[in-house]
């Protein structure tokens, strides 16, 4: 009997590593098959046709809404303020007569403390909330295809707007856990006059 538990014992090291090694080659085939495989990480929904509402003015106006934890899973199918990170929803529209660059504009978000929050690319931000929701494994079609819905929501400046034409999208910016939205003011700077626009949550 203790000739067969002493056997078992030196055996022990070997079984483990057997374990092991089969784990990551489950990990490795699952890995494979599922880079194959369509579907995404999180459904993206398309833009929301309830657009924030500008400001008039002679040049380029901007409305922002911030998206809260049921809107933002509604969106995203993930609570983003939990995940550490504010969607903003953006809209910018030009009411002059002729196009504008919009190589120059540039947005800040600031809380209640004068704090600027660091703006996100979309796949930073997609990369923290996969973190948040502790997705290690996953296929990598589905995080492809989820990274492109993430990008084709997203603000995109750059190029220049024709007169009467509009600009949509969210950007994303980084913040800590907890904070309120509420007190959340999307400073837009580089085109005209500077705009300031306190946030409402939806």
């Amino acid at each position: 009997m203790t000739m067969n538990n002493e056997h078992n014992q030196e055996n022990l090291p070997s079984l483990r590593i057997n374990a092991r090694r089969a784990l990551s080659a489950s990990i490795y085939l699952f890995l494979l098959i599922g880079s194959g495989c369509g579907g995404q990480l999180y459904k993206v929904a398309p833009i929301p046709a309830d657009a924030p509402v500008s400001d008039v003015s002679a040049g380029l106006s901007v409305g922002a809404t911030a998206l809260d934890g049921d809107r933002s899973l509604e969106q995203f199918e993930a609570n983003l303020p939990m995940a550490g990170i504010i969607a903003v929803d953006v809209r910018v529209i030009n009411n002059s007569p002729n196009p504008i660059s919009l190589r120059p504009l540039k947005f800040e978000l600031s809380d209640d403390s004068r704090s600027k929050l660091k703006l996100l690319a979309p796949k930073k931000a997609l990369s923290k909330v996969m973190k948040f929701y502790g997705n290690n494994f996953y296929p990598l079609e589905a995080k492809r295809a989820t990274l492109e819905n993430f990008e084709a929501v997203g603000l995109k400046p750059g190029g220049s707007l024709d007169s009467k034409a509009e600009l949509r999208g969210f950007l994303f910016f980084e913040t800590k856990k907890g904070t309120n939205i509420g007190n959340l003011t999307l400073n837009v700077t580089g085109t005209g006059a500077p705009v300031s626009i306190s946030l409402n949550a939806r």
